[in-house]
């Protein structure tokens, strides 16, 4: 069985907003429902919005499904993690990573790696596959027309409602950054 998924998160990085985040795991079809996962947090980064609507997108499969999880995000970091075995890499160096510059570094948001990883531990019968997807498709597109067309495309029109959700919760409903 493949369920499909759309994450999404944002942050506001400056100006009176600074800190309010929000995330969404947008879910077309799983098992028979529409089902949209959403909230709003203080004192955020993106960074951590985007893995947090991963986390939740893994959460929200039963542990004895057998699937395939297939998820679309505009992350690059959170898609590399997988598609580059990035996040095998930082586990192995006891979550340390080596910058541009040749320095060593320690890898941000461990809490919430550690806790997708722990998801995926428990189930063994899923297959995780991530896809990048471009961001903000029609946000740029000044013709109705247009827009409608390409909302035809289930991966934009996926995006589009994961970003819509993530936005809408940076501003609504807060709860505190920690896990």
């Amino acid at each position: 069985m493949l369920i499909k998924c759309y994450t999404d998160g944002s942050a506001c990085v400056k100006g009176i907003n600074k800190g309010k985040g929000g995330f969404a795991t947008y879910f077309p079809n799983l098992i028979s429902k529409r089902k949209v996962y959403s909230l709003g947090f203080t004192n955020t980064k993106t960074g951590r919005m985007e893995i947090t609507a991963l986390l939740y997108a893994i959460k929200a499969i039963p542990p004895k499904l057998s699937c395939t999880l297939k998820v679309f995000s505009d992350s690059e970091y959170v898609v590399k993690s997988f598609t580059e075995k990035r996040l095998n890499k930082w586990v192995f160096n006891n979550w340390k990573s080596v910058s541009w510059d040749g320095s060593i570094i320690d890898i941000k948001n461990v809490d919430l790696w550690k806790k997708i990883l722990y998801e995926l531990s428990i189930r063994e019968n899923m297959i995780l596959k991530m896809e990048h997807i471009r961001s903000h498709q029609l946000n740029k597109i000044k013709c109705e027309e247009t827009k409608k067309e390409l909302l035809k495309d289930e991966n934009v029109k996926g995006n589009y409602i994961a970003d819509k959700f993530a936005s809408y919760k940076r501003f609504t409903k807060f709860k505190t950054d920690k896990y």
